[in-house]
Protein backbone atom coordinates (compact mmCIF):
# COMPACT_ATOMS: atom_id res chain seq x y z
CA UNK A 1 0.00 0.00 0.00
CA UNK A 2 2.72 2.53 0.80
CA UNK A 3 4.57 1.72 -2.46
CA UNK A 4 1.38 2.46 -4.88
CA UNK A 5 0.54 5.31 -3.04
CA UNK A 6 3.92 6.84 -3.14
CA UNK A 7 4.76 6.03 -6.73
CA UNK A 8 1.17 7.48 -7.43
CA UNK A 9 2.37 11.08 -6.28
CA UNK A 10 6.10 10.89 -7.35
CA UNK A 11 5.16 13.16 -10.38
CA UNK A 12 4.16 16.20 -8.05
CA UNK A 13 6.54 15.49 -5.09
CA UNK A 14 9.54 17.51 -5.68
CA UNK A 15 6.73 20.57 -5.49
CA UNK A 16 5.33 19.02 -2.58
CA UNK A 17 8.21 18.17 -0.61
CA UNK A 18 10.24 21.23 -1.06
CA UNK A 19 8.02 24.34 -1.94
CA UNK A 20 6.80 26.31 1.37
CA UNK A 21 3.62 25.54 2.84
CA UNK A 22 0.61 28.00 3.05
CA UNK A 23 2.91 30.50 0.89
CA UNK A 24 1.51 32.81 -1.98
CA UNK A 25 4.75 35.20 -2.46
CA UNK A 26 4.65 37.45 0.03
CA UNK A 27 8.20 38.53 1.70
CA UNK A 28 7.84 35.71 4.80
CA UNK A 29 6.63 32.78 2.56
CA UNK A 30 7.72 32.87 -0.94
CA UNK A 31 6.36 31.26 -3.83
CA UNK A 32 6.41 27.63 -4.59
CA UNK A 33 9.44 26.12 -5.20
CA UNK A 34 9.03 24.95 -8.68
CA UNK A 35 9.15 28.47 -10.04
CA UNK A 36 12.50 28.00 -8.68
CA UNK A 37 15.81 26.26 -9.53
CA UNK A 38 14.74 24.89 -13.31
CA UNK A 39 16.32 21.71 -14.24
CA UNK A 40 17.98 23.19 -17.69
CA UNK A 41 18.30 20.32 -20.10
CA UNK A 42 21.87 21.40 -21.11
CA UNK A 43 22.73 19.98 -18.02
CA UNK A 44 22.41 16.37 -19.40
CA UNK A 45 19.17 15.23 -17.42
CA UNK A 46 17.52 14.46 -20.38
CA UNK A 47 21.03 13.04 -22.29
CA UNK A 48 20.60 8.91 -22.32
CA UNK A 49 24.16 8.48 -21.74
CA UNK A 50 25.07 10.72 -19.07
CA UNK A 51 26.59 9.28 -16.12
CA UNK A 52 25.30 9.06 -13.08
CA UNK A 53 28.30 10.74 -11.08
CA UNK A 54 28.33 13.93 -13.77
CA UNK A 55 24.45 14.31 -12.73
CA UNK A 56 25.01 14.48 -10.02
CA UNK A 57 27.32 16.84 -9.76
CA UNK A 58 25.95 19.25 -11.99
CA UNK A 59 22.71 19.24 -9.83
CA UNK A 60 24.22 19.59 -6.74
CA UNK A 61 27.19 22.33 -7.58
CA UNK A 62 25.29 24.19 -10.74
CA UNK A 63 25.31 28.01 -10.00
CA UNK A 64 26.01 27.35 -5.69
CA UNK A 65 29.39 28.98 -5.91
CA UNK A 66 31.51 30.36 -2.66
CA UNK A 67 30.84 34.02 -3.59
CA UNK A 68 27.02 32.95 -3.31
CA UNK A 69 27.27 31.18 0.09
CA UNK A 70 29.66 33.87 1.43
CA UNK A 71 26.61 36.23 0.67
CA UNK A 72 23.90 33.87 1.80
CA UNK A 73 26.61 33.63 5.15
CA UNK A 74 26.27 37.56 5.73
CA UNK A 75 22.65 37.92 4.71
CA UNK A 76 22.11 35.64 8.11
CA UNK A 77 24.91 37.19 10.10
CA UNK A 78 22.35 38.22 12.86
CA UNK A 79 20.90 34.85 13.39
CA UNK A 80 23.30 32.01 15.82
CA UNK A 81 25.66 30.08 14.04
CA UNK A 82 24.98 31.63 10.74
CA UNK A 83 27.91 30.28 8.79
CA UNK A 84 26.80 26.43 9.77
CA UNK A 85 22.84 27.53 9.11
CA UNK A 86 24.35 28.81 5.29
CA UNK A 87 26.25 25.82 4.57
CA UNK A 88 22.73 23.82 5.46
CA UNK A 89 20.63 25.68 3.30
CA UNK A 90 23.04 25.19 0.58
CA UNK A 91 23.20 21.84 1.44
CA UNK A 92 19.34 21.26 1.00
CA UNK A 93 19.52 23.44 -2.28
CA UNK A 94 21.32 20.89 -3.63
CA UNK A 95 19.81 17.62 -2.38
CA UNK A 96 17.01 19.45 -3.98
CA UNK A 97 18.52 19.57 -7.62
CA UNK A 98 19.86 16.29 -7.15
CA UNK A 99 16.15 14.93 -6.53
CA UNK A 100 14.91 17.43 -9.52
CA UNK A 101 17.37 15.79 -11.45
CA UNK A 102 16.62 12.13 -11.15
CA UNK A 103 12.66 13.13 -11.69
CA UNK A 104 14.31 14.56 -15.23
CA UNK A 105 15.88 11.29 -16.03
CA UNK A 106 13.65 9.37 -18.88
CA UNK A 107 12.25 6.17 -17.36
CA UNK A 108 13.14 3.46 -20.01
CA UNK A 109 16.49 4.66 -21.65
CA UNK A 110 18.05 5.95 -18.09
CA UNK A 111 16.58 3.26 -15.97
CA UNK A 112 19.70 2.18 -14.65
CA UNK A 113 20.62 5.77 -13.62
CA UNK A 114 17.50 6.83 -12.02
CA UNK A 115 18.01 3.39 -9.75
CA UNK A 116 21.92 4.27 -9.03
CA UNK A 117 20.63 7.87 -8.27
CA UNK A 118 17.56 7.21 -6.02
CA UNK A 119 19.56 4.78 -3.75
CA UNK A 120 22.04 7.35 -3.34
CA UNK A 121 19.00 9.99 -2.66
CA UNK A 122 17.51 7.58 -0.42
CA UNK A 123 21.13 6.86 1.91
CA UNK A 124 20.84 10.89 2.48
CA UNK A 125 17.58 10.90 3.41
CA UNK A 126 17.83 9.66 7.14
CA UNK A 127 20.82 12.63 8.48
CA UNK A 128 18.51 15.09 5.73
CA UNK A 129 15.20 14.31 8.49
CA UNK A 130 17.47 14.31 11.64
CA UNK A 131 18.47 17.85 10.68
CA UNK A 132 15.07 19.10 10.19
CA UNK A 133 14.93 19.35 6.56
CA UNK A 134 11.89 17.44 5.85
CA UNK A 135 9.06 16.89 8.24
CA UNK A 136 8.15 13.11 9.45
CA UNK A 137 5.93 12.68 6.62
CA UNK A 138 7.74 14.42 3.90
CA UNK A 139 10.25 11.83 4.67
CA UNK A 140 8.23 8.60 4.76
CA UNK A 141 6.47 9.87 1.53
CA UNK A 142 9.74 10.56 -0.36
CA UNK A 143 11.93 7.00 1.01
CA UNK A 144 8.97 4.55 0.04
CA UNK A 145 9.21 6.58 -3.96
CA UNK A 146 13.10 6.11 -3.94
CA UNK A 147 12.86 2.71 -2.55
CA UNK A 148 10.06 1.85 -5.20
CA UNK A 149 12.76 3.42 -8.01
CA UNK A 150 15.81 1.81 -6.41
CA UNK A 151 14.41 -1.83 -5.77
CA UNK A 152 13.28 -3.81 -8.51
CA UNK A 153 12.26 -6.87 -6.75
CA UNK A 154 8.87 -6.30 -5.32
CA UNK A 155 9.93 -8.56 -1.82
CA UNK A 156 12.69 -6.56 -1.23
CA UNK A 157 11.30 -3.52 -2.12
CA UNK A 158 8.47 -4.19 0.21
CA UNK A 159 11.23 -5.35 3.04
CA UNK A 160 12.87 -1.86 2.31
CA UNK A 161 9.92 -0.12 3.04
CA UNK A 162 8.66 -1.92 5.98
CA UNK A 163 12.37 -1.05 7.36
CA UNK A 164 12.31 2.08 6.43
CA UNK A 165 8.77 2.84 8.59
CA UNK A 166 11.02 1.02 11.50
CA UNK A 167 13.55 3.48 11.03
CA UNK A 168 10.92 6.37 10.99
CA UNK A 169 10.39 5.49 14.28
CA UNK A 170 13.92 5.84 16.00
CA UNK A 171 14.71 8.91 14.35
CA UNK A 172 11.35 10.66 15.40
CA UNK A 173 10.15 9.16 18.03
CA UNK A 174 6.81 10.00 20.17
CA UNK A 175 5.20 11.27 16.73
CA UNK A 176 2.18 11.46 18.80
CA UNK A 177 3.12 14.09 20.78
CA UNK A 178 1.26 16.84 18.97
CA UNK A 179 2.62 19.92 20.26
CA UNK A 180 6.78 18.80 20.06
CA UNK A 181 5.76 17.85 16.37
CA UNK A 182 4.04 21.12 15.54
CA UNK A 183 7.08 22.96 16.43
CA UNK A 184 9.87 20.71 14.89
CA UNK A 185 7.37 21.19 11.23
CA UNK A 186 8.00 24.81 11.61
CA UNK A 187 11.59 24.99 12.52
CA UNK A 188 11.83 22.90 8.93
CA UNK A 189 9.58 25.22 7.76
CA UNK A 190 11.58 28.08 8.40
CA UNK A 191 14.52 26.51 7.08
CA UNK A 192 12.33 26.31 4.02
CA UNK A 193 11.58 29.78 3.32
CA UNK A 194 15.06 30.73 3.51
CA UNK A 195 16.45 28.01 1.12
CA UNK A 196 13.73 29.29 -1.33
CA UNK A 197 14.37 32.64 -0.94
CA UNK A 198 18.35 31.75 -1.65
CA UNK A 199 17.46 29.77 -4.42
CA UNK A 200 14.80 32.78 -5.71
CA UNK A 201 17.56 35.34 -5.29
CA UNK A 202 20.46 33.13 -7.26
CA UNK A 203 17.84 32.60 -10.68
CA UNK A 204 17.64 36.42 -10.84
CA UNK A 205 18.35 37.67 -14.14
CA UNK A 206 17.94 41.29 -12.84
CA UNK A 207 21.45 42.72 -11.33
CA UNK A 208 19.25 45.25 -9.17
CA UNK A 209 17.41 42.03 -7.75
CA UNK A 210 20.88 40.26 -7.30
CA UNK A 211 22.42 42.29 -4.96
CA UNK A 212 24.08 41.26 -0.95
CA UNK A 213 21.70 44.09 0.16
CA UNK A 214 18.44 42.26 -1.46
CA UNK A 215 19.23 38.86 -0.12
CA UNK A 216 19.65 40.61 3.46
CA UNK A 217 16.50 42.29 3.26
CA UNK A 218 14.78 39.36 2.16
CA UNK A 219 16.27 37.16 5.06
CA UNK A 220 15.29 39.82 7.73
CA UNK A 221 11.50 39.78 6.36
CA UNK A 222 11.46 36.15 6.66
CA UNK A 223 12.88 36.25 9.96
CA UNK A 224 10.47 38.97 11.44
CA UNK A 225 7.31 36.93 10.05
CA UNK A 226 8.66 33.59 12.44
CA UNK A 227 9.57 35.99 15.46
CA UNK A 228 5.53 37.02 14.75
CA UNK A 229 4.95 33.52 14.61
CA UNK A 230 3.97 33.45 11.18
Amino acid sequence: MAIVAAVAVAGGLAWWAFAPQGGSGDAGAPGAAGAMWQWSSASGASSSGAPVTSILNDARWSNVNAQDQATLESALSKSPNAKAEASRIVSYVQYHRAFEAWQGLDEQKQARERRQLAEGLFKELPDRLKTGEFTLMEAALMGAVLIAEAEPDEARRTQRVEAWQAQLATIVPNPEDETRMAAQNRETEYMRRRATAFGEWQSQTDPALRTPAKLEQTMAEINRAYASGQ
